[in-house]
Order: C-alpha cells, then structure tokens, then sequence
C-alpha cells in the first residue's frame, strides 16, 4: 500500500503505529474510518488513551494522494 505522507509528518510520525480501530470521520469522505495512532506524549488520565487520528482516511489519502495529516 502506498503511504502519501509529505516530507514534513513523514519525520514528524515516523514512530507511530496503528492502535486503534477505526474512531475517527474522515473529512473527506466522511466515512468512519480513520485510525487512531500511538501519541508518544501521552501522559495517564482518567478517560483512557488519546490517540491521534489524521484528518482523512487511508483510502483517501491514497485515492487522491495527499497527505492525510495535513490539514485540508
């Protein structure tokens, strides 16, 4: 599978890995189907883990080539 990433979130989230299922919309097709992703400064609190989720899905990003991190 392809990963559209910029060069930028290419360095920024290179240790970050799937973890979650899929939580999140996707701000394009708005679908939900974006997974959520290990935050390496996430601190303990009560609510659970905070996961980061990019702002579209996989099948986007892929579809349309863009970075699905960056903000659209």
């Amino acid at each position: 599978m392809c990963d559209y990433r910029c060069d930028k979130h290419k360095i920024e989230y290179k240790d970050n890995y799937v973890v979650s299922p899929c939580r999140a919309r996707c701000r394009k097709c708005k679908n939900k189907r974006v997974d959520g992703y290990s935050n390496p400064d996430h601190i303990s609190n009560p609510f659970g883990y905070l996961y980061l989720f990019p702002y579209i899905c996989n099948k986007c990003s892929n579809e349309l080539e863009l970075c699905k991190w960056c903000k659209i």
